[in-house]
């Protein structure tokens, strides 16, 4: 589906260029060139790759025609089930979705050039400020504290994080009050992470009056 009409681009990306001539500059062989020209096969990435390289096309107008935005940043959605509630063991970080943000945006908010993920809430104990199914934006910086996403062990949250220097500790509570306060002191033997600090809500599963 991607690679539909790619004989047409790879014409163009040729532009004056014999088979010869284009397959010492991209290392493909002229006989696969030739082939991908009369649609008998369609080019591996590496080889998708190499061809972009040699003519100066992007990969996105190779794969799919389109011309990149250069002022549009893709941010990933990640299967990363972040935990709201008691948590949620992490078995995929795979990407499921891109979003696209303009980078003047990115800029005004002071996150262009930053580490930046989606993930999606689940769980309650962040209400009202957070809901089940909530997309939230992550900013992957050295954080210490704020409204963070966290890794304790094997579990994943999204909680509220305070650093106590005076005392070396981690103070994490929620919002929603049912659930109670958690402290990580310096002696704490299980693992701990701060994988980030949440810095928008992008989209709501619920109206909030």
């Amino acid at each position: 589906m991607y690679l539909k009409n790619f004989h047409l681009r790879l014409k163009e990306a040729l532009g004056e260029h014999s088979y010869r001539s284009f397959s010492e500059m991209s290392g493909v062989s002229a006989t696969t060139l030739r082939d991908y020209v009369n649609e008998k096969s369609y080019p591996t990435l590496d080889r998708l790759v190499a061809i972009s390289d040699a003519s100066g096309k992007s990969l996105e107008w190779l794969t799919t025609g389109e011309i990149p935005d250069e002022n549009m940043v893709i941010i990933y959605q990640y299967d990363l089930r972040v935990s709201a509630g008691n948590g949620a063991l992490v078995e995929h970080e795979n990407p499921v979705a891109e979003f696209r943000f303009s980078a003047d945006w990115l800029r005004q908010q002071g996150l262009h050039g930053k580490r930046l993920s989606i993930v999606q809430v689940m769980g309650d104990s962040m209400e009202p400020s957070l809901y089940d199914g909530d997309l939230i934006l992550v900013r992957h910086d050295e954080v210490r504290d704020g409204l963070c996403v966290i890794r304790i062990d094997n579990d994943v949250l999204v909680k509220r994080v305070q650093y106590d220097y005076a005392e070396g500790k981690f103070l994490i509570s929620s919002d929603n009050e049912r659930y109670k306060n958690i402290e990580l002191s310096k002696d704490f033997k299980g693992d701990f992470k701060i994988i980030g600090q949440v810095v928008r809500v992008l989209q709501r599963v619920k109206q909030v009056a």
